[in-house]
């Protein structure tokens, strides 16, 4: 129902793997895919719980953006956030 969004889902990394790139790997190569097939941005949700605080840390890293925040979405003082990352076809080449 959009022209070239395209929203990530999931992505996990095993304890023993994190702080190795794994994560930032299979998202540039994520990009890459649609990059080839016209995408031009990726949605990401969370929680703004401080159990999510390495995972929020993550997507601003790697050059995802908080987009918007919807106070209170899974329960009292609990956030959903929208992170998003606009992507170019320069970017192919980026990663």
């Amino acid at each position: 129902m959009t022209q070239g969004c395209f929203d990530l889902y999931w992505i996990a990394a095993d304890a023993a793997a994190r702080g190795q790139g794994t994560g930032r790997s299979l998202v540039a190569a994520m990009e890459r895919v649609l990059v080839s097939r016209a995408g031009r941005l990726v949605r990401v949700e969370t929680s703004s719980q401080e159990a999510y605080g390495a995972t929020r840390k993550f997507y601003l890293a790697i050059g995802y953006i908080e987009e918007a925040r919807l106070r209170d979405f899974y329960k009292p003082g609990d956030d959903l956030l929208i992170f998003t990352r606009r992507l170019e076809q320069s970017q192919q080449a980026e990663h």
